[in-house]
């Protein structure tokens, strides 16, 4: 309101001029009147003096050099022609006083922000900066921040230099094996060895790679100080499933015996491994396997057999067999009565030529031999029993005469009669005085 103080002030002068006039008879007042407006504080300097407001001046007519001036402002001059009795109003319109400011900071680069809102990036000119006096932030990562402010009192230029101080530490990672993900505050930054710049404050530093257990660690990291670690991460054990065909086998891992397959390891350090199968009447197996860490292989091994198998009947019952001179056992009838007998089977056994041995004390001869030649892997099954000879009966002629054999055949008037292999002969059933059956498996 002051700063317009002027134009009140002509507004009253003009109308107590309007009302004031001239007396009577007398000569008008040729001189003319000058009224002055301006900002606060404004100071009027007219004819070499001085003068404050109010500003109201009657001068003659004539041309008159003013300065304007007042604090904040650029001084003006203006030069002013008056006329006889003219009223002159005149507003004195100053510029503001201002100036360019350099914001400046070592290293450069920080934010400068006032009130609120960001300025820019120094080095910064801030122009037609008024009188006053300022203050603002500079920021800047790996920096404290830093107040600055300045006073602009007149219209030349200033430069405002701040230096800012680092408030970085560096952190220096390693572990043993290298090539570890290195995470900062869950950030992924690199893999180690790892070497980066992060402001003071509190870390939780965390390392991960396959096959290994996480390594985590909290880390305070003052400014200036260079944090340096060597990580061991632990590996973690590989495993391995091992099947084999058939089962029952026994393991050896690195000729060590690990198990009965099927079967599962799972203490296996990273490395290469030989893994052997081993089964009676079988070829052994072998397979070469790497384990990684924390991981787990599966492998299958067949294997195939060393041996061979036999399956073989010998008839009658009652004969003993032997194999390769190890008693077998004494044949038995299926069926009671009955001619067939239960086979023989025997398995693993080795590839090669083997003796099947019967024998019978009523057999003719009492002990024979048979050959049979086994291919590894081959069930060899005889196509044909291997019959014994054996006399089973004994008959009586009616003269006497008493005779030991075999019967054939025999129906009501005859029978087929032989009283050692190879041999066959009727007798009729009248010439006999009994017959007698003698079982096979009676000795």
């Amino acid at each position: 309101m002051s700063r317009f103080f002027g134009f009140f002030l002509l507004a009253a002068v003009v109308a107590g001029w309007g009302l004031g006039g001239s007396g009577c008879g007398e000569e008008p007042d040729p001189r003319a009147r000058l009224i002055i407006s301006g900002p606060e504080s404004l100071e009027v300097k007219l004819a070499g003096k001085s003068y404050q407001p109010p500003f109201r001046f009657t001068l003659p007519a004539g041309t008159y050099l003013c300065k304007f001036s007042a604090p904040g402002f650029v001084d003006r001059w203006e030069a002013v022609t008056l006329k006889q009795r003219e009223i002159r109003t005149l507003e004195a319109k100053l510029e503001p006083i201002s100036t360019a400011v350099l914001i400046a900071t070592r290293p450069a680069g920080a934010k400068l922000t006032i009130d609120g809102r960001v300025i820019g990036t120094t080095p910064l000119v801030l122009e037609k900066v008024g009188v006053g006096t300022y203050s603002g932030q500079l920021s800047m990562p790996g920096y404290s921040e830093r107040a600055v402010s300045w006073t602009v009192s007149d219209a030349r230029p200033q430069k405002v230099v701040i230096d800012l101080n680092s408030n970085v530490g560096m952190l220096e990672i390693g572990s043993i094996p290298d090539k570890a993900r290195v995470l900062i505050d869950g950030r992924e930054v690199g893999v180690t060895p790892y070497r980066g710049e992060f402001r003071e404050g509190k870390y939780q530093v965390r390392l991960e790679q396959e096959g290994c257990v996480p390594v985590e660690q909290s880390v305070v990291l003052s400014r200036g100080e260079e944090f340096k670690r060597v990580f061991k991460l632990t590996v973690r054990p590989g495993g391995i499933d091992i099947v084999t065909e058939p089962a029952g086998a026994e393991i050896f891992v690195n000729n060590t015996k690990r198990g009965i397959s099927p079967c599962t390891l799972s203490d296996l350090e990273p490395a290469i491994y030989e893994v052997r199968a081993v089964k009676e009447g079988f070829d052994p197996a072998v397979k070469t396997v790497e384990i990684a860490p924390g991981f787990r292989d599966n492998i299958r091994l067949e294997l195939l057999r060393s041996t061979g198998s036999l399956e073989f009947s010998v008839r009658p019952s009652g004969v003993k067999v032997l194999f390769d001179g190890e008693e077998l056992g004494i044949t038995r009838s299926k069926e009671k009565g009955g001619t067939e007998t239960e086979p023989f089977r025997l398995e693993a056994v080795s590839p090669g030529a083997h003796r099947i041995t019967v024998t019978h004390p009523r057999a003719n001869p009492v002990t024979r031999d048979y050959q049979v030649t086994i291919e590894k892997g081959e069930t060899l099954t005889l196509a044909k029993p291997i019959d014994v000879w054996i006399a089973n009966c004994e008959i009586r002629y009616r003269s006497g005469a008493v005779e030991t054999g075999a019967i054939y055949e025999q129906n009501e008037r005859e029978i087929f009669f032989g009283p050692e292999p190879g041999v066959k002969i009727g007798i009729e059933r009248s010439l006999l005085d009994s017959i007698k059956i003698i079982p096979s498996d009676e000795l």
